[in-house]
């Protein structure tokens, strides 16, 4: 995995453009293999009690949004799937096994429930990329990677059906760290049981772009809760794809340029440094992007 991880390929865009290997040391390095399986736990509790809300709208709702009405059925076989691997986890881990937490999703309507199923199925996929490389048992190792090729076809699934999109985003999925990842998902966590143990991971600072931002344009950015005075510091803001990253400059008025080759999922994440993508240097984030395309490899602006 850390083959993998090193391939990164990093560009740097500033003055000049610079190619380098990046090397990600994260803090979770230390991971136990019941601490990774209690990961996938407590990442299928979170998808499986988002699901379970799609149950608040009728098939007719998703035809009076414009939407198949035949997506809600599709929709809960996915719960199923999750409520499924939940109980498969939960059986390997017995005793040791976390607890579902009290969640908070913004969805209010059938398109918005489809807009966060798309960030949830994200989630889940680079997820499942990085747990990879905690495992060593061959039984644990088969269970995550064939819930990770049912993940990725719900992914695949919301994208090309509900959302009249590509299935895939690039050649490979975004290996993101477990703390960063863990923010993400802490976006939508209310408070979890204390009984619950975490692994050594950290919670970064949420970071915003705004509203349907395209490649190309500057915008300005924010940090929830806001980030201390940079002093001199440079931060940079890393637009990561697959394996490959764009690294840009973060403005001191908080506005960056969002790189205009950028297509599909992109993770942005705040560093303060431009070599590294590390849990050490990350400042804020990751926030999530969609960069549509269509057939032909052109930029394209869905709906949701």
């Amino acid at each position: 995995m850390r083959a993998i991880l090193t391939f990164l390929a990093l560009v740097i865009l500033s003055s000049s453009v610079l190619s380098l290997p990046s090397e990600r040391r994260d803090g979770d390095s230390a991971l136990t293999e019941i601490q990774a399986l209690n990961f996938a736990l407590s990442l299928e509790h979170f998808q499986y009690y988002f699901y379970k809300r799609l149950y608040q709208y009728e098939p007719q709702d998703f035809s009076n949004a414009g939407l198949p009405p035949w997506s809600q059925g599709r929709y809960a076989q996915i719960s199923s799937h999750e409520l499924t691997h939940a109980q498969f986890l939960e059986n390997i881990l017995g005793d040791n096994a976390v607890q579902p937490c009290t969640y908070n999703f913004p969805d209010s309507d059938p398109r918005s429930f489809v807009r966060t199923s798309n960030i949830v199925e994200a989630i889940t996929s680079s997820t499942y990329t990085t747990l990879a490389k905690y495992l060593s048992d061959p039984d644990y190792v088969i269970s995550i990677s064939s819930i990770h090729s049912v993940e990725a076809k719900h992914s695949a699934w919301i994208n090309a059906d509900m959302r009249e999109g590509a299935a895939w985003s690039t050649a490979f999925d975004a290996p993101l760290s477990l703390s960063q990842l863990y923010t993400m998902m802490s976006g939508f966590i209310v408070s979890c049981p204390s009984s619950n143990s975490l692994p050594p991971i950290k919670i970064f600072p949420s970071l915003t772009f705004p509203s349907y931002v395209m490649p190309g344009q500057t915008v300005q950015v924010s940090f929830s809760p806001a980030a201390p005075e940079r002093d001199s510091q440079t931060l940079y803001a890393w637009f990561i794809s697959g394996f490959k990253a764009l690294v840009v400059p973060l403005s001191a008025d908080m506005t960056v340029t969002i790189p205009e080759t950028l297509q599909g999922f992109v993770f942005s994440v705040i560093t303060n440094n431009r070599e590294s993508v590390s849990d050490d240097a990350t400042v804020a984030g990751p926030a999530f992007l969609v960069f549509d395309y269509d057939y032909q490899g052109n930029d394209q602006s869905l709906p949701m």
